[in-house]
């Protein structure tokens, strides 16, 4: 009886240690990672805003946020990373669900870290997915936007200042 419950001691810990080994992420490091990337579009003209849009998540995890836009601003989407997190794809719609770019890179060809820029046409809303591709355990993301241009002075944001929507929501994505 004592040598089942020695034997089952140890493959309980055995389990048990395993499956904490994967748990792994580093959310500090995936900001980090973000504010590298940053500076490059800093030096570009760009105002980079930090976001609320920062998370731990497995392989497969997909978050989708609202970013409001301006037409004729340059917007650019950086999304950082930490170690765990093998390979990052983003992916930005328009109001109606049309896909505007995207980026999905595999980590071969530069797929670890993720990033798109382009230019509103119009004035509203995208929609940001970003998806945890392939993560080693849990992997940890961060968010900056940044904005740059002037205006055609119509409705919407045209300040960085402007705090950006408080929204967002775990949804299955494009690639689930």
């Amino acid at each position: 009886m004592n040598r089942k419950r020695t034997i089952l001691s140890v493959l309980a810990s055995a389990v048990l240690g395993s499956s904490l080994q994967t748990v792994k992420a580093d959310p500090a490091q995936a900001e980090d990672d973000a504010y590298r990337m940053a500076v490059v579009y800093t030096a570009r003209g760009f105002a980079m805003s930090p976001t609320n849009h920062n998370g731990v998540g497995g392989s497969g995890y997909t978050v989708r946020f609202l970013i409001p836009v301006s037409r004729g601003l340059d917007y650019v989407f950086l999304v950082g990373r930490d170690r765990f997190a093998l390979d990052i794809d983003v992916y930005v719609y328009d109001e109606v669900g049309n896909l505007i770019l995207d980026d999905r890179r595999p980590p071969s060809r530069g797929g670890s870290r993720a990033g798109v820029q382009f230019r509103a046409s119009y004035n509203g809303t995208v929609q940001v997915y970003v998806h945890l591709a392939r993560c080693e355990g849990m992997g940890s993301y961060a968010v900056l936007v940044g904005r740059r241009g002037v205006s055609d002075g119509k409705a919407g944001p045209t300040s960085i200042n402007e705090p950006l929507p408080n929204v967002s929501d775990p949804v299955p994505g494009p690639g689930n």
